[in-house]
């Protein structure tokens, strides 16, 4: 009888759950985990580093346990947490948030993110804090450095490099991390070089793929005296000719400046201890278009310009300027962090007919739109006997809309952005605002010298984004067409988790559960004449419904020997739009990996099982889904060598046995009707040298 190769890599997950009989007190890693990126710079060990090239943070964070990703090309995936993506997700980027340019997010925040350029990655699973600002129904994603750290290291100048490249999609990734550090300051020079190829399917078809990425940075950082430290960053980022497989146009120019600036010290003051300033600036630039990377599709037969080129270009800006101010107390066995952030989000971007040389707008894609958020948070952890924590968070946040340009006709189209709103919902833009209460307690409860319960309710809200509300591209049909809501309401999570965690000698494991109910789920759907929508000509429309998600996630590590360590994971989500009773397109399928490594002081190899159950439970009315997806099995093989005290060289193969396979999570694209499938790289083999002095 064959064997299943989507049932092998679980019956393995649920052999070793089976096994989790033994003691333990890990912190629960079910609900936080962290990638070590850039280890210690001196640390020659090296185990936590990226092994493989990755294209993006998106592409890097899959290895984390619960987190998809939905593919639309080479590069920009968008991680999927607990069913949740988006702006449902908190993503920092060493403190600064970052909204892409692209309204169909070619380049989600993660896209921005030249992984070899940060330290760590943490992820919060669900809401644990809310003190990253508001929302974050999801989870929070911190991409981090630690300049400071790494500069007390070592006096003078040190550092690493890395060169890294694939038989099959990344030519060539390389990056320089160097840091020349005093007494009292610092300066930390950061470079990346990325090049892309398209890449090769398991049935040796081409993809469309490819891109190449600049980025450079300077920290400087200063220590005046002790207890006191600034530091001032700037960045940028910039990524051209990038290939979209499944969508109707490519993105031939994008470029993002990040500036940064950060104080933290001691406060003299009986009962502040701490503060810590944030401020940051992201400007974002990014063009689309249907002619400089492919060739542009024609005029219908029934059209005055029948055979003639159509070419579209949509140029848009996207800037962020906020910050924070957070204050630490304590009071007896009391944390309290407390504070106030604030950003101020501003977005353009038009659709443009360009044939006859001169732009002419067809219709205002984001109507210069501004949302300006101010949020005050409190969160205190107290301890109580025999190390057990009940933490309780309160937030508020305020928020006002505007749009500068609903009411301007375009040059080039038939009608202002208010009046499609009025086609669509029966109302127009206005400068609007909310005002959004969102609550957290978790508990954690210690059993013995090696349990670990842990359990959390939140409230939290998340206010509709600029897309959602304002987006207004225009089509001749209206399956051509997208439509903001301007009337939408905020999203209302209500969640709980329940999770349990051991840790002995030679075994860990954890797991946990996790329940949503949401009021005002923002769904994007196909214009029928439902409640609220005025037309059935299934343009993509947005509209709040009643939304239920739950699911559960569960991971144990053993070490078999001294040198030998496996471990497994398993994830599921369940979501379902509730006042429709329809499952809501593009929920991940039950996933997991399966993990062998044996490792020498100087030595290590591994190999990994990554793999996906098909997913037959899909919303048939959504343009969004593109239909069932079989499940799949993927090898992976890598190993890593340290030659001498300062190099390390890795060698791997990514889905070993060529498997053509596709995430269920992939984006259909608004531009063009037609939802494509992205399929996955076929095997790819890789190499890596990295040094450090």
């Amino acid at each position: 009888m064959p064997i299943n190769k989507t049932l092998l890599p679980l019956a393995l997950t649920l052999f070793l759950l089976s096994a989790a009989r033994a003691e333990e007190s890990l912190a629960p890693i079910t609900v936080s985990e962290t990638l070590v990126i850039n280890p210690n710079i001196s640390n020659q060990d090296g185990i936590n580093m990226p092994s493989a090239p990755r294209t993006d943070g998106g592409d890097l964070l899959r290895q984390v346990n619960g987190i998809s990703a939905s593919r639309f090309g080479g590069r920009g995936l968008e991680p999927i947490l607990r069913g949740q993506s988006q702006t449902q997700l908190n993503v920092r980027l060493d403190g600064a948030y970052l909204h892409g340019g692209c309204p169909n997010r070619m380049d989600p925040p993660a896209s921005w993110a030249a992984l070899e350029t940060y330290d760590r990655i943490t992820v919060l699973k669900g809401v644990q804090s809310l003190t990253y600002g508001p929302g974050g129904s999801g989870g929070t994603i911190l991409f981090e450095r630690d300049s400071q750290a790494l500069a007390q290291e070592a006096q003078g100048l040190h550092g690493r490099i890395s060169a890294a490249g694939s038989d099959n999609g990344i030519r060539q990734d390389l990056a320089a991390d160097l840091i020349q550090s005093g007494t009292q300051g610092y300066a930390r020079l950061l470079g990346a070089v990325k090049t892309s190829d398209n890449y090769n399917d398991g049935d040796g078809d081409t993809v469309r793929s490819a891109f190449e990425h600049q980025e450079a940075g300077l920290i400087l950082g200063f220590t005046p005296k002790a207890g006191q430290h600034f530091e001032w960053s700037a960045e940028n980022n910039r990524t051209t000719d990038v290939l979209y497989p499944g969508a109707g146009m490519d993105s031939p120019e994008e470029s993002g400046n990040i500036w940064r600036m950060k104080y933290s010290g001691a406060f003299q003051h009986n009962w502040i201890e701490r503060t810590t300033i944030e401020l940051y600036r992201s400007d974002i630039e990014h063009t689309m278009d249907n002619f400089s990377l492919r060739t542009a599709p024609t005029y219908p037969s029934t059209h005055p310009k029948a055979g003639l080129p159509m070419r579209r270009e949509t140029p848009t800006q996207s800037d962020t300027v906020g910050g924070r101010v957070l204050a630490e107390s304590q009071a007896g066995r009391t944390r309290v962090h407390w504070g106030i952030d604030t950003q101020q989000i501003q977005r353009t971007a038009t659709l443009n007919d360009i044939d006859s040389g001169i732009p002419k707008t067809i219709s205002y894609l984001w109507p210069d739109v501004s949302l300006q958020q101010t949020g005050v948070f409190a969160e205190a952890a107290h301890r109580l006997a025999k190390a057990n924590t009940l933490l309780l968070g309160l937030r508020i946040d305020h928020v006002d809309y505007t749009t500068g340009q609903a009411d301007t006709t375009p040059s080039g189209g038939p009608k202002t952005a208010n009046q499609v709103y009025s086609m669509y919902y029966g109302r127009t833009a206005q400068n609007d605002q909310d005002t959004a209460l969102s609550a957290l307690i978790r508990y954690t409860h210690k059993l013995g010298q090696s349990w670990r319960i842990f359990t959390g309710a939140s409230r939290t809200v998340r206010v509709p984004d600029a897309t959602e509300r304002y987006v207004n591209k225009w089509g001749s049909e209206g399956n051509q067409r997208w439509v903001g809501n301007p009337g939408l309401a905020a999203e209302k999570h209500h969640q709980i988790d329940l999770g349990i965690s051991a840790e002995h000698a030679q075994l860990q494991w954890s797991t946990v559960f996790f329940y949503d109910r949401v009021k005002d789920y923002i769904l994007r759907d196909a214009a029928r004449g439902q409640v609220g929508i005025l037309q059935t000509d299934l343009a993509d429309v947005y509209r709040n419904v009643s939304a239920e998600l739950y699911g559960t996630e569960a991971e144990i590590s053993t070490a078999l020997t001294r040198s030998w360590h496996a471990s497994t994971a398993v994830a599921w989500v369940h979501r379902t739009n509730t006042t429709d009773a329809r499952p809501i397109a593009q929920t991940p399928p039950l996933n997991g990996t399966v993990q062998l490594d044996y490792r020498q002081p100087r030595w290590g190899f591994g190999a990994e099982i990554r793999w996906a159950a098909a997913q037959h439970r899909i919303d048939t009315l959504s343009k969004q889904e593109v239909g069932k997806t079989a499940g799949y099995t993927v090898f992976g093989l890598d190993g890593h060598r340290h030659l001498g005290s300062h190099w390390t060289l890795r060698l791997g193969a990514d889905n070993l046995f060529d498997r053509n396979y596709a995430e269920h999570s992939n984006r259909a694209n608004l531009m063009d009707p037609a939802s494509i499938r992205v399929n996955e790289p076929g095997r790819s083999l890789w190499a890596k040298v990295t040094a450090i002095f």
